[in-house]
């Protein structure tokens, strides 16, 4: 599967945060083996839940930094989604899974990861947590790592964090900013999305706004993204479709005049930068701490400007190849600031559209067959689903 996204660019730095929790008492020798200097941090500073494919689910990192001077190896990490002191929801964590979860500073976040940190370094878990609807849901996510280190005054054991708070609030419910069939949620909610992975330092602070992002692209009835040349942008059927206001608000920010790629060129029309990486796009305001960001827009098609208020349904501009992109399709993110980059990505519920089972017979006469069409509501697309409008 190609990705579609925006830049997807993890650089750990040593953040010191409120709330972190520091395993070594005070008054401890130095050379007592117990004395494990280890910052370990949830984040953000609430979690948010998720509905989606008929599950309840929950995002958050652990941002993990060896203060001691001995290597250090994490071994296992275990999560307890709490209501009160009844545990309703586990992840445990260890091997081959847990090395899928973690990134180091100097790491590749498209593939495992040794979950070990020299002296000085830092890494971050991605914690992603499901449970079934009906059941209770957590309000607190507790979070431990067990830890191995080895040299001079060295030490193992297991850190227990802070808890982290999760927002009880049921997700913005929005219309879908797209129409029609076969809508391919690419890159969509999961714990291996480069979405998911996609941390940017702002400021210090480290900020995934991409955190439940979608990179819609269209399929044909081959199960193809285009017929014909693939390096024409006319050739992809996502191209030029309508985007539509995926509820009321106001026009905060609007970007135009960007060029359009070459599609699946390996070539990018302009150098990306904090303000290139969206490509042309439109940032609106849905309510108080929730924007709706459209991303890679086809350049002149932009019918809005800063300041209109617009309405659910409303054409906002048409569906482009714009900015940090491989081939037409439509980055939608719900964040809590008017910021692709330096906010925090939010859970977002489509009011009503079809999930298709389906599959793609990629043999030399490749088709896509949709095997089962299920009405779905209020939830949002996870990764690779197949969708209509």
């Amino acid at each position: 599967m190609r990705r579609y996204g925006l830049l997807i660019l993890v650089a750990l730095t040593a953040f010191a945060f409120a709330g972190s929790s520091f395993a070594q008492p005070q008054t401890a020798p130095e050379n007592d083996p117990l004395y494990m200097r280890v910052v370990a941090t949830p984040y953000p500073p609430e979690a948010q839940i998720l509905d989606g494919a008929g599950h309840r689910h929950s995002a958050y990192e652990l941002y993990v930094t060896n203060w001691g001077k001995t290597p250090m190896k994490i071994t296992k990490l275990d999560v307890n989604g709490k209501d009160d002191e009844k545990i309703v929801a586990t992840v445990s964590a260890s091997g081959k899974q847990l090395a899928a979860m973690f990134v180091p500073a100097t790491g590749d976040g498209t593939k495992p990861n040794d979950p070990a940190l020299k002296p000085g370094e830092t890494g971050v878990f991605f914690i992603f947590v499901d449970w079934l609807p009906g059941q209770d849901d957590p309000d607190t996510f507790d979070t431990a790592i067990t830890i191995e280190q080895h040299g001079e005054r060295s030490g193992s054991g297991t850190i227990h964090t802070a808890s982290l708070d999760i927002n009880q609030d049921d997700p913005i419910v929005i219309r879908s900013p797209l129409s029609g069939k076969n809508w391919l949620a690419a890159n969509g909610p999961s714990n291996t999305s480069p979405h998911r992975r996609a941390m940017l330092p702002i400021n210090g602070q480290p900020h995934i706004g991409q955190r439940y992002a979608i990179d819609w692209i269209q399929l044909g009835d081959d199960g193809k993204s285009f017929t014909g040349d693939e390096h024409d942008n006319k050739s992809y059927h996502a191209w030029d479709q309508e985007i539509h206001a995926a509820a009321d608000g106001k026009i905060i920010e609007v970007k135009d005049g960007i060029p359009e790629n070459i599609p699946n060129s390996g070539k990018l029309a302009v150098q990306m930068t904090y303000d290139t990486l969206a490509g042309n796009h439109i940032i609106q305001q849905l309510s108080e701490g929730h924007y709706a960001a459209y991303a890679h827009l086809r350049p002149g098609s932009i019918k809005v400007k800063v300041g209109d208020t617009v309405h659910a349904g409303d054409v906002l501009a048409h569906l482009g190849n714009t900015g940090n992109s491989s081939e037409p399709h439509l980055h939608f993110q719900v964040c809590d600031a008017p910021s692709f980059p330096a906010s925090e990505g939010l859970p977002f519920a489509i009011d009503q559209y079809t999930y298709d089972d389906y599959k793609i017979d990629k043999s030399s006469t490749p088709a896509l067959t949709v095997k089962s069409s299920h009405p779905m509501t209020k939830q949002e697309p996870m990764e690779d689903e197949l969708d209509s409008f």
